[in-house]
């Protein structure tokens, strides 16, 4: 088990211990990052040859074959533009801190306060990651810094943390609770680490005794209720913890069965 890197003291005085990415996950992030990139553009350099190779053997004007260059090279040129710079910064936002290369390699852009990337952030680093990029500057700050923060990160206040995955199968957990509907909760503000937390609590709160069980639900219901602000439908603490936990997992299993394994998140309970 890794040792985490990176602590946090939430104003419920819960402390939070995040592990950063590491340098050898945000090179292998990037990579998938940019050899996506590459692929598109190349594709947009295929369908432009064969567009001006279409063109060029029409029997349109010399003046109109032109006029129709000029827009074609104006188009890639902004599609080269949108992916150079877009690319980062909306997927970064849309998937609250993730490319795909990022999902592939487990980690994840937050605030230095452990609270999902937000706008500006996400503006400041990607727009940043040019300067980064000159001469290796960016790893070059990235093996200094204590917290492994790029440029970017240190003007835009993000961090790349890895995605841990609890140590707990799901296969054992009995829950009683429904998957709740997609606006319970907003599954973005959960932390890997308070998902651990809760992960854990669901898995050995069997064999606690009744008292010790049910002072910690109802702290960690609090907890979460304080955060998240779920729909109120009058449950018990556990049924909130389960609904919660079944939420996180449903949004870390994008494009997977309802009770598949997730692909960048914890597993699927069995019911």
């Amino acid at each position: 088990m890794n040792r985490p890197d990176y602590s946090i003291s939430t104003p419920e005085n819960v402390d939070l211990h995040l592990e950063l990415a590491g340098l050898g996950s945000r090179i292998w992030a990037a990579f998938i990052d940019m050899a996506l990139i590459y692929l598109v553009l190349l594709l947009i350099v295929i369908v432009a040859i064969i567009g001006a190779t279409i063109i060029a053997q029409s029997s349109l004007s010399p003046e109109m074959k032109g006029t129709i260059y000029t827009y074609m090279a104006g188009i890639a040129i902004f599609i080269v533009f949108a992916m150079q710079f877009g690319y980062f910064m909306v997927f970064e936002k849309v998937w609250k801190g993730q490319t795909p290369g990022k999902r592939i390699a487990q980690i994840r852009v937050i605030e230095a306060n452990g609270q999902p990337a937000n706008w500006p952030s996400v503006l400041i680093r990607n727009l940043l990651r040019f300067v980064d990029m000159i001469a290796m500057i960016g790893v070059v700050f990235m093996v200094f810094d204590r917290n492994e923060r790029r440029i970017g990160d240190l003007l835009g206040g993000t961090l790349v943390i890895r995605e841990r995955q609890p140590e707990l199968s799901a296969r054992n957990l009995r829950l009683t609770a429904h998957a709740p509907d997609e606006s319970f909760i907003d599954p973005g503000q959960i932390k890997p680490d308070e998902y651990h937390l809760l992960a854990s609590f669901l898995r050995r709160r069997h064999a606690m005794d009744v008292s010790s069980r049910s002072v910690l639900a109802r702290q960690l219901a609090d907890y979460f209720r304080s955060k998240l602000a779920p729909e109120n439908k009058g449950e018990s603490a556990e049924i909130l913890l389960e609904k919660i936990y079944l939420a996180y997992g449903g949004s870390a299993s994008s494009g997977s069965a309802s009770n598949g394994p997730a692909s960048s998140g914890p597993e699927q309970p069995e019911a």
